[in-house]
This record gives C-alpha cells, structure tokens and sequence, in this order.
C-alpha cells in the first residue's frame, strides 16, 4: 500500500508520532543546552578558582621569599656577633691575665714597699732617738747659761725630734698591719671599747669630754688592730673638738645584711666633704701642725685596718656641727 492509499487516520497517527519525536528532540537538546551552560559557568568558577590559587601561590612565594631573605640576613648577624662573642671573649682573658699579672706585681711591690718601711723605719729610730736624747741633755744642762734664742733653737731641735720619732712609729705601724696584724678572733667590741677609754683616760679627762655607746656586738677580729680603729676616731674627735661647746662622743653599731656598722659621731669642728676621700691618705693633712698636732697617719692606719678586716670606712660631716665616722666589719 502506497501513501495515496494510506487512510486520513494513519497519516494522522504518523504525524503525531512525527510531532512526539520532535518534542522528545526538543527536550534533548535543552538539556544539552543547560549542562553546557552549567558546564561553561563550573569552568569559568575553576578558572577563576585556579586564577585565585595561583594568586595565593604567587603571594606565599613571595612571602617565603622574604622569610629566606630575613632568615639568611638574622644568620649572618648571628654570625657576625659570634665572630664579635669570640674577639670580645679572647679580649676579656686577655685584660684578666693582665690583671692578674698587674695584681701579682703589685702584690710583690707592696711587700717590698712594706718591707722598705720596716727596714728604713726600724733602722731610722735608733739615730733619731740619740739626736732627741743629746739635744734634750744639752737643752737640760745648759739652759740657764744660754741666751733665750739657744734655748730657743734647742727647743726647735727637741721637739722637731720627737715629732720624727712620733711619724717614724705610726709609719712603722702603718707597715706591719698586713704583715704583722694577729689572726681573727671573737671579741667584744663593748670591751675593746673599755680598753680604749681606759688608754684616753687623761685626754678625756682634760677635756671633760662625754662618751656614750649603745649596746656593741662580738665580732670576729683582730683586737689589737680595732682598739687602734677606736682609739684614732675618739683621739680625732678630741682633737678636732668644738672651743665653744664640751666635745661629746657616741659610739654605736647597727647590722646591715651581712655587715655590722659602726659608728663614731662627735660634736666638733666638722670638715668639708671634699675632703671624704683626701683624708685618708697617708700624710694628708687639712690644718697646719701648730694648730693641731699629729702626724697625719691616722686615718690611714684606720682605713688600712678595716681594709684588712673585708669592710670599709667613710665619713658624713657638716662644719661647726660635727662628724661622724662609719667602719664596717663582717658579721
């Protein structure tokens, strides 16, 4: 049967099936059309994912090539101050084997020094003490024959005499005290104390001076040398006294850590404080001998002293109103 024969209804039929295929077609190919579009767009989301990585790759290159370049820079300094750690150490032993090669010398130095004092000292007295003697004889024997001018001069030659003999003993002392001091032992100061005023007994006593203390403590010395301590600051603030008030002496001693600290306060003619450090240099004087006698050793004995026993000691003072002088001792 041809297609003229074909039936209205069958070419009906075919046509519709026509018209399903059409549409099935149609549908298909929006489908397509739509994961194409969803396709096109996940790419253009990867690119731009990918683009936005690479950005990320990008910036943390650049960052870990900042962090190589400080890593490599803090390595150099490292280095560099390693290098300087080095010179610096070698250069730190080197100034202590200086030091102790000067510390060696000196320690040498200062026992021939002090060996010198003894011997030149020692060796001084003896002609001195037969010029003080024979001068003394003559000023003696002849005084009522003489004019008052030779009685004069002999009486500069007596007492220039006994000043020597007074500078030469207290340089002597000053020159045994590392050499020739006494072992460390437990002592009352309160005692040593005692002892002092019992050897100023006259001098205080001439000067109706006052001297209190409060309580002292034990500690562990050389006796001998603390009564010599005690003895030059109370004959200092004696000396030095104020003309226009009785002189008035207190003695007292607080602890401080590991240190006790003595104090010697007096009510005399007081100091400048220029002179905190002078004054303990031997042979340093801050008034003339006529007006105050001595020989100018004290206070350096003093500070030799307390050097030996591990402390120190300085003085505060105000002029016209008084002095007090601090030593420390170890507990």
């Amino acid at each position: 049967m041809n297609d003229q024969d074909k039936t209205k209804e069958e070419l009906q039929n075919e046509l519709q099936e026509l018209q399903k295929e059409c549409y099935y077609l149609n549908a298909i190919k929006d489908i397509d059309n739509g994961k194409r579009i969803q396709l096109e767009q996940e790419l253009v989301d990867a690119h731009k994912e990918i683009a936005f990585q690479n950005e990320e790759k990008g910036k943390r290159a650049a960052e870990l090539i900042i962090a190589n370049l400080e890593l490599k820079y803090e390595s150099e300094e490292k280095a560099k101050r390693a290098a300087e750690l080095v010179i610096a150490n070698k250069e730190l032993v080197f100034q202590n084997e200086e030091k102790a090669k000067r510390a060696a010398e000196l320690i040498i130095a200062n026992k021939d020094l002090e060996q010198f004092a003894y011997v030149a000292t020692h060796d001084l007295q003896e002609p001195l003490r037969m010029i003080s003697t024979y001068t003394q004889l003559l000023e003696q024997k002849y005084k009522d024959k003489i004019d008052q001018d030779a009685n004069d001069y002999i009486h500069f030659a007596v007492d220039g005499a006994v000043r020597m003999q007074k500078l030469i003993s207290d340089l002597l002392e000053f020159s045994r005290i590392s050499t020739r001091g006494k072992s460390f032992e437990q002592v009352e100061t309160s005692n040593i104390l005692g002892q002092v005023i019992s050897n100023l007994h006259l001098l205080i006593a001439e000067n109706n001076c006052l001297i209190t203390n409060d309580d002292l403590p034990t500690v562990k010395a050389d006796e001998l040398q603390i009564i010599r301590v005690f003895q030059n600051l109370i004959e200092n603030a004696v000396k030095f006294k104020n003309k226009t008030e009785l002189p008035k002496i207190h003695i007292s001693c607080t602890k401080h850590n590991n240190m006790y600290q003595f104090s010697v306060a007096d009510n005399g003619i007081g100091m400048e404080m220029k002179f905190k450090e002078s004054v303990f240099i031997i042979f340093q004087r801050l008034h003339s001998v006529k007006d105050y006698p001595g020989t100018g050793i004290g206070l350096s004995i003093c500070k030799r002293i307390i050097e030996r026993h591990g402390g120190a000691i300085w003085f505060e003072s105000i002029v016209n109103e008084g002095t007090t002088f601090y030593f420390t001792i170890p507990v």
